[in-house]
């Protein structure tokens, strides 16, 4: 009987794995499409303010901004890119890998993210600084603590380069580490198309708009990274749980048919025992 009722209870809490399984599934799956729309909204933005920037770079280069000048001093920074929960299969674990490759480059480590914090202490480094406040969809305010204490850090040469170490999305079943160049901010004026659209008017001055909208651009470009990052996280975790969903029935069909042979063979044992017993008290 205690073996009959050991697979009856591991049947019992496969079930409940599976419905734990399925709702983190529906909820990851839920904020994909969300986060999906913002990525490619931010995108068209970002493309809207650079047009506008190529245009004003006719007049001004804005050459002596701080965020697009190079720092002779300082250390290289490196700003990685995780999240605070697991269930993504191997996604943190490859971005850690893409670190590891280049990590005696980089002194100074930004972890944003518990995950990429803890696995990057694993293999023996400490980060710098450690921001895992961030929830799934997180607002521009939260983001922007941390572009603030980099701004803050480039703008005091405590960093003489900013790269930004993050898994970018390319498909729901695919996100790729990507390790990509932040401070000094590299901007490419196209003068041959800045003028297409007339000549702009500027209030108060074309340094002061320069200015204020390239210190908006890198803010939001960083703000579509990590909005990457989280959709990033969500579909591997979306992909992740419907393996976890399959493999979950598949041993629940298993040890449900271990449990109807264990079944069958207690009832015969049973039978037998009983049609033995009956057989020696006739006798």
């Amino acid at each position: 009987m205690r073996s009959y009722n050991k697979y009856r209870n591991r049947v019992q809490g496969m079930e409940d794995v599976a419905v734990t399984v399925k709702t983190v599934e529906k909820i990851a799956a839920s904020s994909v499409h969300l986060l999906k729309r913002r990525v490619t909204h931010l995108n068209d933005y970002i493309t809207e303010v650079k047009s506008t920037l190529n245009r004003l770079a006719m007049f001004y280069q804005g050459k002596s901004h701080p965020l697009l000048q190079p720092q002779t001093e300082g250390k290289k920074a490196l700003v990685v890119l995780a999240g605070n929960k697991g269930l993504v299969g191997g996604l943190w674990h490859d971005i850690v890998n893409v670190f590891l490759e280049s990590a005696e480059d980089y002194p100074v480590v930004i972890a944003v993210g518990k995950k990429g914090a803890d696995y990057i202490k694993e293999e023996g480094r400490a980060a710098t600084k450690v921001f895992d406040n961030l929830v799934d969809i997180p607002q521009a305010e939260e983001i922007a603590e941390i572009t603030d204490f980099v701004f803050d850090g480039y703008r005091k040469q405590i960093f003489s380069q900013v790269d930004v170490l993050y898994p970018k999305f390319t498909a729901l079943a695919e996100q790729t580490p990507d390790l990509v160049s932040y401070l000094p901010f590299r901007f490419e004026s196209m003068k041959d198309d800045a003028l297409k659209e007339g000549w702009p008017i500027f209030e108060p001055s074309s340094r002061v708009v320069f200015d204020a909208l390239v210190q908006k651009y890198i803010g939001i470009y960083f703000y579509k990274i990590v909005m990457e990052t989280k959709l990033s996280e969500l579909a591997a975790r979306t992909v992740t749980m419907e393996h976890a969903a399959a493999k979950t029935k598949e041993l629940i069909y298993r040890t449900r048919l271990d449990y109807a042979k264990e079944r069958r063979r207690m009832v015969t044992q049973e039978n037998l025992e009983s049609f033995t017993a009956h057989k020696v008290t006739i006798v």
